[in-house]
Parts: C-alpha cells; structure tokens; sequence
C-alpha cells in the first residue's frame, strides 16, 4: 500500500513540471527550441530503425540517388571519350556457335587472338573459367585457350571472372587456368547491392569478409596503373550502351579486317559478358541498355556485365561518387531544422517543403555532377517536411486555442459574425470604415417604460433577458449582426460584416422569426403570471459605412448612414400604423412577391424626406 506521505509530494512534483512545461510552451521561444529537439530525434529514429542500413531514411536515401541518377542520364548524361567497349555473347552467338557453352574454348581463344593485335588498354571477360579440363571430349581444346591467353596478355592485360559458392568462398577451377591466368589474371565478378538487391555502389572491401576482394573491375584496373576507389557507381556516366556481339569481331578477324579492330579496340577498356535475355541480370537505378524491349520498372534489370562496365566507367572518368560525411550530414540537417524556428501557416509550410525539396534535389544532381558528391538528399528533406509540418501543426493548434480563448472571452460582447471577422483578420484595426450594402433592422418593445415603473427591478431585468435571448437566438440563425442593444431595442445587421446574397430575404425572415419567438415568450409569461410584451419591427436597406466607429481608444464595430437612421423611424411607424413589421419600398421591391406585403402608403418621418412603407401580414396586429 502506498503511503499518503509519500504520493503527496510525487503529486506535488508532477504538478510542478507539468506547470513549468506549461509555461515553457506559452514562450515562442521555448516552444521552437523544443520542437527542435523534437525534429533531431525524430530524425535519429528514422535513421537508426531497425538499423543504419534498413532504416527509413536509409531506403529513402537510396531512393533519391536512383531518381537523381535517372534524372542525370535523361538530361544531362556525360559522352566518355574512349569508352568501355562491350562485347556481348547474345542469342546469336549461340547460333553461330552451336556447341555447349562448356566447349567454347576455341572460340574465347579466336576472340582473344582478334583482340591481341588491336592492342586494347585492358580485356576483362566475365566468364568463369570451368572447373575441369574437357580434352577428353574435344584433345587439344584447353591448350588452345591457354595459348590464346599467353599470347594476348603480351599485348593487353586479360582478367577472367572469378564466381563465388553459396558461402562466399571462390568457386573451384581447373587447376591449369589458375596458372595460366594468376592471380592478376583473375577477379570475383561480384559486386554490391543495397538490401533492396539494387547495385549502386563499388567497394572490394565491403565486398570481401576478411579481406578487400579482388574484382573483376579492380584488376582490370590494377593491370593498367590506375588506382581502386570506393563510392557510388556514377550512372551518368556514358552514351546508351551499344555492344559488338563475339561472333562479328571473330568474323572481323576472319576477314584480315585489322584496321576495324584497332578502330574499335585500340587502347579501351574490353569487356566481355553475356547480353541474352535470360542469364546473369542485376537490378540498376537506371537502364543503360535496351536488348528486351521492356516498360516499367522490368527495364532496370539489366545483364551482370553492365554494373562492371559502369563501376569501369565511372572510375576512368571523374571517379567514384563519395557521401559527404557524417558530420557535415548532421550539420546540413541541424542548420534546416533551425527552419522551426519561424512561423508558417499549413499552405506555406507545404509550399515551402515542396519547394526547398526541389532546391535539395537539384543542389545534389549538381554535386553528383559537378562534384562527384553525393548529398543527403533524403535527410534533408526528411528534416525539411518534418520541421515545416510540425511547425505549421503546432502553429495551428496554438491558433486554434487562442482563438477558442478570444471567443470564450467575448462571446457575449460581439456578434459570432463580427468575431469570425476579428479572428480571420478581415477587420483592420483601429478605426476604419468602408461602403457596403447591408439591411437594417431595429425592434423596440411597445410600452417598456411603463412596464419597468410597475415591476421591480430584478423582474424587468429577468424578462429582458429572456426576451433578449429570444430575439438574438433568431438573428444569429439568419445570419444576422447584432450592432447593438439600445435599452429595450436593438439594432441588427444583414450583410455585414460577413456578405449575404439576399440580405433584405434574410432580414424579413428574422424578422417574423422573432414574432414567432415573442409568442412563444409570451405564452411562457403568462403561465408565469407576467405581462406579455409587443414588439415593432422595422427594415430598410441602403449604403451604409461599416466598421470599427469610435476613438482611437475605445470603438466597436457598427453602421453609420442615412439607412440605419430610416430603418429606426420606421419602427417608430409600427405603432401609429397598427403594424408589427415594416419594411421600405426598397425592401419590398428587392423581394417582389416572396412575401405578403401590402403597400402602406407614402409616410414623413422625422429628419427625413417621406418614405414609402409596406407591411406584412403575420396574424393579428
């Protein structure tokens, strides 16, 4: 059992935080530095789970290198002077050359020997050596290879690939090419790929489990004195790639065609690899080569030898894309974050991620470019919508509490429309005026003062009151403004501050609203034993000033014109006409037979020229 002694204080410190996180909250500059935090570690979550490399920012990072990469090829891929020439062994080599795959040692050497004399820079052929000697199907096939390969590496370098087992250790090969070739004549043709099976980078050491590997791509490079980088495989790199098939530089050779080969060969990075359609594809953020005809994201499954190609591509040129670092990563992040700080509301905050997106992706593009530099793109953004939508959430939370707190503390001082006005800022404040076509209403209680002499104050006070609740309950419910209360009477506007498309109709409908309201009333006061009251209604429309009328110091919004001052003296008229309601020749024509008017004749007022007046029937007078 819990002690008194000891929840007592526990309640007290509770209450003590919460009290003092209230008050860090009010203070604008409290509240950003919290949202702030609220953003870093929101971006270390999604950086962090469930790891580094599976994380939400991860795969989001990924994404947006593959859309940048697509855009850089669509528009701005870069021409390689001496390209990397391919090779490709298609279904027409398979044609031309009918025997298994196995058995091609004669053709790999026919190639190889074209090859020879047109001296390329490096020759690397992503096929696997077999693992056994077939002389016993064909005598002599293994020591035509062996010479090809000799004799070819006298001129050019030559690597084969080298493929791994399930356990990632180097498949077996028959011990006589393993000679042959050496070890710089052999390199893994494996390259990485990114969880979601994607190859986008190039490493020997991530590759290798206790020790860089040796790839294809890396030995070629070794074989010709250029170093080995690591870092993201630049697609934009390189025309659309166009292969020569294994069988028509064989023919070339056939042919004495010498001249062709060293066009096309003479001093480039050769490699040879299958191009068929159904053998070897690796998953690329872009398509470099079109051989299936293929829509959609099937065109991004491209054949192995293209991924060496590229990585050979990307390090003969500018070289490898390489991340910024982890610290100018944070600091890029930390510096847009610091965007929470300023105040946006829900359409600004959108168009200002969407539009800082678009910079971040741009900016990066050119960094890959121009820069070999591979931005976080994704962490930027991340930060950016984030810190944009919290704010903007936040922002409107707090707006909606003020203006919760506004109507609370004037719901009975100003009318909702007025208040709606103030609150979505379509008041200017201070003192201001402006034209606006409204319909005025004023109602007065016939006899009031008699009645307040009889009854004591409390009661008078009591039936206004209800009388009061009865009539504004039927202003606000047609849209009504309620300008003021004038002792008994009160004043009413249609059509401002908010726009009304029929304010006349509106007026004239609150106006039999509050007859139907006040007999209601009275039925209640006399069960109550109280005097029932009489009520005259009058309504006019016209040009009007509206606004905030008053000093500079103290004024409150209202109607000063010419109409409200006829709209009163007609209400004055209820009486001497026998008429609850009357409206002006300028109401009644703007709502020709919607109502029952009966024309009343031409009538002088006071302070005015005669005004036309109509009545309308609502039961007895």
């Amino acid at each position: 059992m819990v002690s008194t002694a000891r929840t007592g204080p526990t309640r007290a410190v509770m209450a003590r935080m919460a009290f003092i996180a209230g008050r860090l909250w009010t203070a604008p500059l409290a509240r950003g530095v919290m949202l702030y935090v609220l953003i870093i570690l929101l971006l270390l979550v999604a950086s962090r789970i469930p790891d580094s490399d599976e994380s939400p920012l991860a795969a989001l990072e990924r994404t947006a290198f593959d859309l940048q990469a697509r855009f850089l090829r669509s528009q701005f891929a870069r021409p390689l002077a001496n390209d990397v020439v391919l090779i490709g062994i298609d279904e027409g080599s398979e044609e031309v050359f009918t025997e298994p795959v196995a058995l091609w040692h004669g053709h790999f050497a026919r190639l190889l020997l074209a090859l020879k004399d047109a001296r390329p820079l490096a020759i690397g052929v992503d096929v696997v050596p077999p693992e056994r000697s077939y002389d016993t199907i064909v005598p002599g096939l293994d020591l035509t290879l062996f010479r090809a390969i000799r004799e070819t590496r006298q001129s050019s370098p030559v690597v084969f690939a080298l493929t791994v087992d399930r356990e990632g250790r180097a498949a077996k090969m028959h011990p006589t090419f393993a000679r042959v070739l050496g070890e710089g004549g052999l390199g893994l043709d494996q390259q990485l790929k990114d969880p979601d099976a994607v190859s986008r980078r190039f490493s020997e050491s991530e590759l290798g489990q206790s020790r860089a590997a040796r790839t294809l791509v890396g030995q070629m490079l070794r074989a010709v004195g250029r170093p080995v980088d690591a870092g993201y495989i630049d697609y934009s790199i390189g025309a659309r790639v166009e292969y020569v098939s294994m069988q028509d530089v064989i023919a070339w050779k056939a042919a004495g065609d010498d001249a062709r080969l060293e066009r096309v060969f003479a001093g480039r990075m050769v490699l040879v690899g299958y191009v068929n359609k159904r053998s070897d594809r690796w998953q690329l953020p872009v398509q470099l080569i079109d051989i299936d005809g293929v829509q959609g994201p099937e065109r991004f499954n491209q054949p192995g030898v293209i991924t060496h190609l590229q990585a050979l591509r990307s390090h003969v040129s500018g070289g490898l894309i390489h991340p910024v670092s982890d610290e100018v990563r944070w600091g890029i992040c930390l510096l847009a974050g610091a965007l929470v700080f300023l105040h946006f509301g829900l359409a600004t905050a959108l168009g200002g991620a969407l539009g800082l997106t678009a910079v971040a992706f741009a900016g990066g593009a050119f960094a890959i470019r121009e820069h070999q530099t591979l931005l976080p793109v994704a962490w930027i953004t991340f930060t950016l919508w984030t810190g944009f939508i919290t704010r903007a959430i936040v922002d409107g939370i707090q707006s909606s509490l003020e203006r919760g707190r506004l109507k609370r503390t004037f719901a009975g001082q100003v009318s909702p429309a007025v208040m709606n006005e103030m609150l979505a800022g379509g008041l200017s404040p201070g003192v201001s005026g402006q034209l606006a076509d409204v319909c005025v209403l004023f109602s007065d209680i016939r006899g009031f003062t008699t009645l307040s002499e009889r009854l004591p104050p409390s009661v008078v006070t009591a039936v206004l009151q209800r009388y009061f609740d009865r009539m504004v309950k039927a202003v606000h419910h047609h849209d009504g403004t309620v300008d003021k209360f004038i002792g008994d009477g009160m004043m009413v506007l249609f059509g401002a501050p908010r726009k009304s498309a029929d304010p006349c109709a509106d007026a004239v409908q609150c106006a039999l609203a509050m007859m139907d309201e006040l007999d209601d009333l009275n039925r209640d006061f006399e069960s109550e034993g109280l005097p029932t009251l009489t009520i005259g209604i009058g309504v006019n429309f016209g040009s009007v000033t509206v606004g905030n009328i008053g000093s500079s110091e103290r004024h409150n919004y209202s109607a000063i014109g010419d109409a409200v001052n006829v709209a009163a003296r007609i209400e004055g008229l209820t009486k001497d006409l026998g008429r609850k309601i009357l409206v002006t020749g300028a109401v009644a024509e703007r709502l020709g037979d919607r109502f029952r008017f009966e024309p009343l004749g031409t009538h002088e007022v006071k302070g005015h020229s005669p005004v036309q007046v109509w009545g309308i029937r609502t039961g007895q007078p």
